[in-house]
C-alpha cells in the first residue's frame, strides 16, 4: 500500500486542474495533523495519515453520490502541548499555526475555492482551538465557508455546543454494544493517545506502519482523572504518567478492530450526508 500522504491531492495535479476546480467552486477537503510521538508501535505521522485517509474516503463517496471535490495538500505542523516533551513531537506556537492556516485559506480563496472542510485527528485542545480560530478569521475576513469536522462526542472537550457556524458536527449512529466490549480493567479510564482505538485505526489504514507485535506486549497506561490532569500539563508531567508515550491500551486494538471498518464507514457516510445537505 502506498504511504504517500500526497496521493489523490492537489499536489499531483497541474495548475490547470486546480484552476478548473476553482472555477467550479468545488468543495475542498483539507487534511490536518501533526508530527508527534505515538508510542513505540506507531509512526510519528499517525495523525496526518489518519486525516488524509478519511479525506480520500469522503472524496470517493462524494464522487459516488455525484458531487466532485478536491483534497488540499496535507498540513502537518501543529501544536503538541501534551506530548511536546518527547523527541519527534514537533510543535508550533498557536499564533504561528493560526497565521499559516489563515494564509493557506487566503491561497485557496485566490484559486477560486470558498467551501472548505478541515479534517483533524489530533485532539490536543490547543491545536483544535487554533484551527477553529483560523477558520473563524478566514470566514469573517475572506467571506469563505470553512468548517472544522468534529464528532459530536468530542464537543465537550472544547466547550462547544455543536451549533457553531465554524463546525460540521458528525453524529454517526454507533451501536452502543461496541463500547461495552472493552476489558473490565479499562472501564472508567481514558484511552486517548496511541491506545486501542488509534492503533486499530492505523492498522486498518496502514498495517505496514503499525507494529502490532510490539503493541501486544505493551501494558495499559489508560488514564484515570488524576492521570488525565497530568497528561494535560504536558512536558515532564506527561512523561511521568506515560513514559513510553502512549495513553491507552495498545494491546486492546484487536477488540476495536472487529468494528473499526464499519465505524469508519459510518463516519464517512454521515460526513458526506452533511456536506451534501
Amino acid at each position: 500500500m502506498c504511504t504517500s500522504i500526497f496521493r489523490d491531492t492537489m499536489v499531483t495535479d497541474n495548475w490547470k486542474d486546480v484552476e478548473a476546480a476553482g472555477k467550479k467552486k468545488m468543495p475542498v477537503l483539507f487534511p490536518l495533523g501533526v508530527i508527534e510521538e505515538h508510542g513505540p508501535h506507531l509512526p510519528l505521522g499517525s495523525d496526518i495519515y489518519w486525516s488524509i485517509s478519511m479525506c480520500r474516503m469522503v472524496k470517493e463517496k462524494l464522487h459516488r453520490d455525484g458531487k466532485e471535490c478536491v483534497i488540499a495538500p496535507p498540513y502537518y505542523w501543529g501544536v503538541n502541548h501534551c506530548t511536546g516533551g518527547f523527541p519527534g513531537s514537533f510543535s508550533l506556537r498557536p499564533d504561528t499555526m493560526q497565521q499559516v492556516l489563515f494564509e493557506i485559506f487566503e491561497n485557496l480563496k485566490a484559486f477560486g475555492f470558498e467551501e472548505v472542510y478541515c479534517f483533524s485527528y489530533h485532539g490536543d485542545a490547543s491545536h483544535v482551538k487554533t484551527i477553529a480560530e483560523a477558520v473563524k478569521k478566514a470566514n469573517a475576513e475572506l467571506g469563505m465557508q470553512i468548517k472544522l469536522v468534529l464528532e459530536s462526542m468530542d464537543l465537550q472537550l472544547y466547550d462547544w455546543e455543536g451549533n457553531e457556524n465554524f463546525l460540521l458536527v458528525s453524529a454517526p449512529d454507533y451501536p452502543m454494544e461496541w463500547f461495552e466490549e472493552q476489558e473490565p480493567s479499562e472501564k472508567g479510564k481514558f484511552d486517548i493517545h496511541a491506545g486501542a482505538f488509534e492503533t486499530a485505526v492505523m492498522h486498518y489504514f496502514y498495517p505496514q506502519l503499525t507494529d502490532v507485535e510490539k503493541a501486544k506486549t505493551l501494558k495499559s497506561t489508560s488514564l484515570d482523572y488524576d492521570g488525565l490532569k497530568k497528561w494535560m500539563q504536558g512536558g515532564e508531567s506527561t512523561k511521568e504518567v506515560v513514559p513510553l508515550g502512549y495513553a491507552g491500551n495498545p494491546a486492546g486494538y484487536e477488540t476495536v478492530s472487529r468494528h473499526v471498518e464499519e465505524m469508519i464507514d459510518l463516519q464517512v457516510t454521515d460526513i458526506v450526508r452533511r456536506i451534501i445537505l
